[in-house]
């Protein structure tokens, strides 16, 4: 997996279509057909180890050194998804644009990112970027940690020429995502959603009920494989197969793709009903 930052630079995308790579936990790599690397909740290092004690489960697909983003996007500020160690090095390596909620955006100042290369996005506003409209969707993330709070998290939603692909961050069920069917201009072709159901996430049984609300056709679970030993792992599911057995038990018309580390999947746009 060494070599996978490479492989992304020379993978052609074809019109009409995204490839996405999934790097473990919440992070992924959007590429479009007009070569946009889009870089969303991205963990680099093993920096939780020393702030939580919580170990890594497999090195880095893409090492920070490496990874070579036109646009960076972080869902929220957790480490996990805006990595205090890897970040700063992506910022010097690469010419990326950083966008993320305020939260994000104050830490990426602090670590003297540009300012010019740093924007701000909150829930229900849009920012246009080469070849991608980005929409930020509202998340209801309530880890229960004290002094870990994020008020301001949220999805987003990637429109590459009318293919629309979310990717939900962080987030539990909420009545506002199952609502965004209903929102003509918000119709969803992918989505990725967490299913580890502790820390603030919905489980692999909600994100199914999600998906088959949205109406889409391609589903992938996440947030389900990062760490060496996860947290609350009484409470957690972390089996992507029990999100695809649910899915299709409700009735999913759609595709549950059960990525490993470093798998890529090709996305497309759908006939909506």
């Amino acid at each position: 997996m060494g070599n996978l930052s490479r492989t992304i630079a020379e993978t052609s995308v074809a019109p009409g279509t995204v490839i996405a790579w999934w790097l473990g936990g919440s992070g992924f790599v959007f590429k479009t057909a007009a070569g946009t690397q889009i870089y969303v909740d991205p963990y680099f290092t093993n920096c939780a180890a020393k702030i939580f004690g919580l170990e890594r489960g497999f090195p880095p697909p893409i090492e920070a050194s490496a990874a070579r983003p036109d646009l960076f996007i972080a869902t929220h500020w957790h480490e996990d998804h805006l990595d205090p160690e890897g970040v700063p090095i992506v910022a010097r390596e690469s010419q990326a644009r950083f966008v993320g909620p305020p939260s994000c955006v104050s830490r990426l100042l602090g670590w003297m990112v540009p300012r010019d290369r740093v924007s701000g996005l909150k829930a229900g506003e849009t920012l246009s970027f080469r070849d991608v409209k980005v929409t930020a969707i509202p998340a209801r993330h309530v880890p229960g940690i004290a002094g870990w709070e994020v008020d301001d998290a949220v999805g987003v939603l990637l429109d590459v020429d009318g293919l629309r692909v979310y990717h939900a961050g962080d987030t539990e069920y909420d009545s506002r995502l199952r609502d965004l069917v209903y929102e003509p201009h918000l119709q969803i072709d992918a989505c990725m959603l967490p299913i580890n159901g502790t820390g603030g996430n919905m489980n692999a049984h909600e994100a199914a009920l999600l998906a088959w609300q949205l109406k889409v056709a391609t589903i992938v679970p996440m947030h389900h494989e990062l760490w060496k030993e996860f947290p609350n792992l009484e409470r957690a599911t972390l089996n992507p197969q029990d999100c695809a057995d649910t899915y299709y038990r409700l009735g999913g018309s759609g595709e549950v793709k059960l990525l490993k580390v470093g798998e890529a999947v090709e996305l497309r746009r759908h006939t909506r009903n």
